[in-house]
């Protein structure tokens, strides 16, 4: 399939997914990958993780033409354009890839495929909080807004040292009535806080979110 879906959260924010239906040969075959990542990939053992981060690659491809879309990556394994053009983020869960770009700003995006599993977890990136937040109808997307969330953020902060659970705010939303589908973040670290955007979508049984 080619690409799936441009969506644009915010002025000059551009997120893109890719729904992964070919062979990783297929997917090489679309894109120019620089000798360094010529060698990364041959790194990866697994068809699906290959065709992962082709996918992605793809997208970066769709969302930064005529740009150089060659990648490094820092010590923190974040991914980051060799031209520095935009800042971006990449995601990745089952049959999708998604990226996101900024020429302005950080930013990070996040999919993850909808499992009730994560309802045992819960309370390993919940809040107390947010914790308390969540309602008895569309309890699932509601947690995959808030996981969803964290990821992205932690990815646009690019720093280790983050505190998942603690140190990552999202401010209380109604999942069914917001219908620009935005809430709010905060990330408190080292005594300051900073205020953040995220949007989120369901697409089929995954959740995107995008941190800006």
């Amino acid at each position: 399939m080619p690409f799936f879906r441009e969506i644009n959260p915010a002025v000059g924010i551009r997120t893109g997914i890719w729904k992964i239906t070919e062979t990783a040969e297929e997917l090489l075959m679309k894109i120019t990958l620089s000798d360094s990542e010529k060698s990364l990939y041959k790194t990866f053992r697994h068809d699906l993780r290959k065709k992962q981060w082709l996918a992605y690659r793809c997208v970066l491809k769709q969302l930064l033409e005529p740009f150089s879309t060659s990648l490094s990556y820092n010590i923190h394994g974040k991914p980051l354009l060799d031209s520095g053009s935009h800042h971006i983020s990449v995601s990745h869960a089952g049959d999708f890839a998604a990226a996101v770009c900024s020429e302005k700003s950080p930013v990070g995006v996040d999919i993850e495929k909808m499992k009730e599993r994560v309802e045992r977890v819960k309370e390993r990136f919940l809040r107390q909080d947010e914790m308390a937040c969540l309602s008895p109808s569309d309890h699932l997307e509601q947690l995959y807004v808030y996981w969803g969330g964290k990821e992205a953020l932690f990815k646009l902060i690019g720093n280790p040292d983050l505190d998942f659970r603690n140190d990552i705010h999202i401010l209380p939303f109604d999942y069914l009535c917001i219908t620009k589908q935005r809430c709010s973040a905060a990330i408190t670290y080292h005594n300051c806080q900073k205020d953040y955007t995220l949007y989120y979508q369901k697409i089929e049984d995954y959740m995107l979110v995008v941190a800006f």
